[in-house]
């Protein structure tokens, strides 16, 4: 078994480090947040005070965190992982950060003797929770083969997509889709609720019919048709408002560099970017449907 250090204990990271845990590995945890440590601390993880504690013997060191700003935070300088992991160990960085960001980052510890692989991931917290995430990997074969087998504790669907940085690439593709379909199915929800069709009826036959997706089928933004959608549960994060925004950023940035047209995920962005102006980035990004509706109501 090995020792892991875990930067970032929050909706996703104690779900994956609590499987981690659980698979046999000694789990070394660091977050600014008492909430998220104590929940850690209850699952196994020995919490520690600073990311060099952490990392000082590590085999590998996790960072699941809200933004490339606050990885490159993490990992570089004097106290960060790079300086002070074990060389040749690796850092497997699973937030959404940019392909570019991920290729300097590994670039970085390259220069420190160590490695480092992007592996964003998909499925959100019930996908961590049950650990049958989906893992988009960049970077060296000898890194991801360090990290590969240790993702299995975490993932169902692992898979290397190419050099550094390519990961990201791919989790960019496919979350500018996701955003469009959240944006889609909590506009379209709100038409269902305003035209009196019962909620539980409209997403039994969205199912079965040609509007369903994996968004709309795993987190309706209607409360009390799926029981695991966030909706469900107060709008509690999940995926907050915020990160769904940040990463259709990232897509229509990345789109503009490429002279791609992404007029839909520059849409949804923007209802992404209302909803969180109006006070709701920190909640689900299901929440959305509250801003619509509200929106609605007002116009009316």
């Amino acid at each position: 078994m090995s020792t892991i250090a875990w930067i970032g204990l929050g909706h996703m990271g104690v779900p994956m480090s609590k499987n981690m845990v659980d698979a046999g590995h000694t789990v070394r945890g660091v977050d600014i947040v008492e909430s998220a440590r104590a929940a850690a601390r209850a699952n196994g993880v020995d919490v520690v005070g600073s990311v060099a504690e952490a990392v000082r013997d590590a085999d590998a060191v996790f960072t699941m965190l809200q933004n490339g700003s606050v990885v490159e935070q993490v990992l570089t300088g004097p106290d960060g992982a790079f300086m002070n992991m074990p060389a040749g160990s690796v850092v497997v960085d699973c937030s959404t950060i940019g392909f570019e960001t991920a290729r300097s980052l590994a670039d970085q510890a390259r220069e420190q003797g160590v490695g480092f692989v992007d592996a964003p991931v998909s499925g959100g917290v019930e996908g961590a929770e049950q650990a049958s995430l989906t893992l988009m990997l960049g970077g060296d074969a000898r890194d991801v083969g360090i990290a590969e087998p240790l993702l299995k504790s975490v993932g169902s669907y692992i898979v290397h997509v190419g050099p550094s940085g390519d990961g990201q690439a791919m989790k960019v593709v496919n979350n500018a889709m996701l955003g469009v379909c959240m944006a889609s199915a909590c506009e379209a929800s709100v038409l269902a609720k305003r035209l009196g069709l019962d909620p539980r009826v409209f997403y039994d036959i969205v199912l079965h019919s040609s509007g369903d997706n994996w968004a709309f089928r795993k987190w309706f933004p209607l409360p009390g048709v799926v029981e695991s959608s966030p909706s469900s549960h107060g709008y509690e994060p999940g995926f907050m408002v915020d990160l769904l925004h940040k990463d259709l950023y990232l897509a229509t940035t990345t789109a503009e560099d490429f002279d791609v047209r992404l007029d839909t995920a520059a849409a949804a962005m923007k209802l992404f970017a209302e909803a969180s102006a109006s006070g709701a980035g920190q909640r689900d990004c299901t929440a959305l449907v509250l801003e619509l509706d509200a929106a609605g109501e007002t116009r009316s």
